[in-house]
């Protein structure tokens, strides 16, 4: 069929029909569905430059809770491409993510650690 046999079938339609016609149309508007691109799970040396952290830190998020690894074979782990994007929408991952210890660990002044050796003491 031709564009001219269309434009005359469209002008000549009967209101049922032009209803049909909007409905398809508006459904094509419609954005699709965004569409995968990319691996679903992710190594821990991606994820952590998708990220823009350490492999340290991103080991410090899953034991803290915030993400949650896969085991793919006995001691290889992945991490979801999903919940990578979600941390990232939110932007830098907090310390809460990030788990306790480094929230201790950077409070501590530098001071407190114990000496390794015995100041000189002139008599």
């Amino acid at each position: 069929m031709t564009t001219e046999e269309r434009l005359k079938k469209l002008l000549n339609a009967s209101p049922e029909q032009l209803g049909a016609i909007d409905v398809v149309l508006e459904r094509r508007s419609i954005d699709p569905l965004p569409t995968t691109q990319g691996p679903l799970l992710m190594g821990m040396s991606a994820s952590a430059k998708f990220l823009g952290v350490s492999r340290a830190t991103l080991w410090r998020m899953i034991r803290a809770g915030s993400l949650q690894k896969v085991e793919v074979l006995p001691g290889s782990f992945r991490l979801r491409r999903t919940d990578l994007q979600v941390i990232a929408a939110r932007g830098k991952p907090c310390r809460n993510e990030a788990g306790q210890d480094s929230q201790a660990a950077s409070q501590q002044p530098y001071s407190t650690r114990p000496r390794r050796y015995q100041p000189l003491v002139e008599a």
